[in-house]
């Protein structure tokens, strides 16, 4: 009896601790997804563009998943980076829609682009589905 009782004595019970290891391992990796795709998103902008300023604009709160179409001022038409043709950018949108619904576009035109090129873009982006159109512009 007395060497079942040091037995139970001997019995050494180590104290659950707090594992750093893979909770630095997941910051790491949530660093590295932000700052990859805070950088694609910067790269669909055209930073030829000058944005016309309004009175009335409002920032949007948020400008995430929408496809940015960029005009630059001879009425030349990108889709993010990638340079279109109003007859390009017209299947692009609606292969966009049928892959990732809804549709929602950022137009970024430049202030001394023509009222009829961005008309344009408007039937283009009616014609294939789009939800919901924003312009950019810089408030005064």
């Amino acid at each position: 009896m007395s060497e079942t009782r040091r037995r139970l004595k001997r019995t050494h019970v180590d104290e659950v601790g707090l594992q750093i290891a893979p909770m630095i391992d997941v910051v790491m990796l949530l660093l590295f997804f932000f700052m990859l795709t805070g950088k694609l998103m910067q790269n669909n902008k055209v930073r030829s563009i000058a944005l016309p300023h309004a009175t009335s604009a409002v920032i949007p709160g948020d400008v995430s998943g929408r496809d940015i179409i960029n005009i630059d001022e001879h009425g030349k038409i990108s889709a993010g980076d990638q340079p279109m043709t109003t007859k390009e950018l017209q299947v692009y949108l609606k292969k966009r829609l049928q892959e990732y619904p809804p549709l929602r576009i950022y137009v970024r035109a430049d202030a001394k682009t023509p009222a009829s090129e961005i008309k344009q873009i408007m039937r283009i982006a009616a014609g294939a589905g789009a939800v919901e159109v924003i312009f950019g512009s810089y408030q005064r």
